[in-house]
């Protein structure tokens, strides 16, 4: 089982659904376990990584939250004997720097003849799961339908292609957008970077999500200013300009939407609140004031949330949701406690990001950047929507998250050398 194949499986897996990302957490793992007991120097191998302080404070912090996630969820009277069902694709991310790191050693010190392999085949995966999730979105954006168990039913007008819900391809995608862009200023990955960006430009259309939309076009607003130059600076505002006012003066499901939203005509059920989220909000912020400390734990149904929504006067409410805001939820899942241990592991993003961003190497920087406006965008994003609690998600998500970590850490030609002495009786 070579780290290519897993890699690349890993990769076009990542797009089919939940059920193929959990077989590739199992894939992932067995290469682990064969990676590990193929070399006599095991311990060196998985101990390495933990050796950089970013690794290392962020796999503790990423643990720490999910042992107090259990706690809180077994101090729950109402949930304490029920099992963990939430631990597994919460260690994916709590873990996912020590894995990313062990991974991309592993490939690193492979042979540059490997690597020249790897990079051809990846770029033709990324060209033919473009071309096929996005005609999946624009068939259903079009004619709207989706997956539900093994029929297709009909569904509304929205792009989700094999996720359970628009918001989680949105929100993936979300994630994407700024490192296609900024692999756009580098001639050798260009090309890449041009099917990446086409690609995340017809997902994030067909998607619909509002919040997504306006905090990407946030975000490539700042990057035309900021990092273009010259006639492409001025082409590309040009052409952002045109294709907002298109929107923004004919009829489209866009343009219908964001009406929609202004006029309080979409997304409410009840009249006590300006827009449904805010009585999600409100009903949440009840939840928190009740265990501020603890937190509810991430064992409890929808139906637990029935009295909360009854405190504010929707008892008859049908959207009885979870919070639609990610940081209300994790305060309500874990309590303050928790929120912290979440929030510092974020910090170690930060540290990653301007630890690139102080190198001298164009390509270092420009992952710097791209990582620094991920981190903001989801955040921003995540204040109308459980972006880190949904499972499709937050796959993404760890991986990313895992990669930067890795790329903070790594010391070029040195640390190449020393991976490839840790990995010499390895098999890759």
């Amino acid at each position: 089982m070579s780290i290519n194949a897993v890699s690349l499986f890993l990769f076009g897996s990542s797009w089919a659904g939940v059920a193929m990302q959990s077989l590739a957490m199992l894939v992932v793992l067995a290469w682990l376990i064969l990676h590990f007991r193929n070399s006599d120097n095991w311990r060196e191998l998985a101990l390495m990584p933990l050796r950089a302080p970013l690794i290392r404070w962020s796999c503790v912090l990423g643990l720490s939250w999910l042992v107090w996630n259990l706690i809180s969820s077994q101090a729950n009277p109402t949930t304490a004997g029920r099992p963990p069902a939430f631990i597994g694709g919460y260690l994916w991310w709590a873990i996912a720097p020590w894995t990313a790191s062990v991974f991309m050693n592993a490939w690193t010190a492979q042979s540059a003849g490997e690597k020249a392999v790897w990079t051809s085949r990846f770029g033709r995966l990324l060209l033919w799961t473009s071309v096929i999730v996005c005609l999946i979105a624009l068939s259903q954006w079009f004619w709207g339908w989706k997956i539900h168990g093994t029929k297709i039913i009909e569904s509304e007008p929205r792009a989700r292609v094999l996720f359970s819900h628009p918001l989680s391809l949105a929100y993936i995608v979300l994630l994407y957008t700024p490192l296609a862009l900024f692999f756009l200023l580098h001639r050798e990955r260009r090309r890449v970077a041009m099917i990446g960006t086409a690609a995340c430009g017809v997902l994030l259309f067909t998607s619909a999500s509002r919040t997504v939309q306006v905090v990407s076009m946030l975000f490539a607003t700042v990057w035309c200013l900021f990092f273009l130059r010259g006639k492409m600076r001025v082409a590309l505002i040009a052409t952002g300009l045109v294709g907002v006012s298109v929107l923004a003066l004919t009829e489209n499901p866009v343009r219908a939407r964001f009406q929609n939203t202004i006029g309080q005509i979409e997304d409410r059920q009840q009249d006590k609140y300006a827009d449904d989220r805010l009585a999600f909000w409100a009903a949440h912020w009840e939840m928190f004031k009740e265990r501020p400390v603890m937190g509810h734990g991430n064992s409890y149904t929808q139906e637990y949330l029935s009295p909360y929504y009854a405190r504010i006067g929707l008892a008859d409410f049908e959207k009885k949701y979870q919070a639609h805001n990610m940081f209300l939820q994790v305060l309500v899942n874990t309590g303050i406690v928790g929120a912290l241990i979440w929030s510092t592991r974020l910090l170690m993003l930060f540290f990653a990001a301007s630890k690139l961003l102080r190198r001298k190497l164009p390509g270092e920087r420009s992952f710097g950047w791209a990582g620094l406006a991920t981190v903001f965008a989801v955040l921003l994003a995540g204040i109308t929507q459980n972006a880190f609690q949904d499972s499709a998600v937050r796959f993404h998500w760890a991986i990313l998250e895992g990669l930067l970590l890795w790329k903070a850490v790594s010391q070029g030609k040195k640390s190449s050398k020393f991976i490839l002495a840790a990995n010499k009786e390895s098999t890759p």
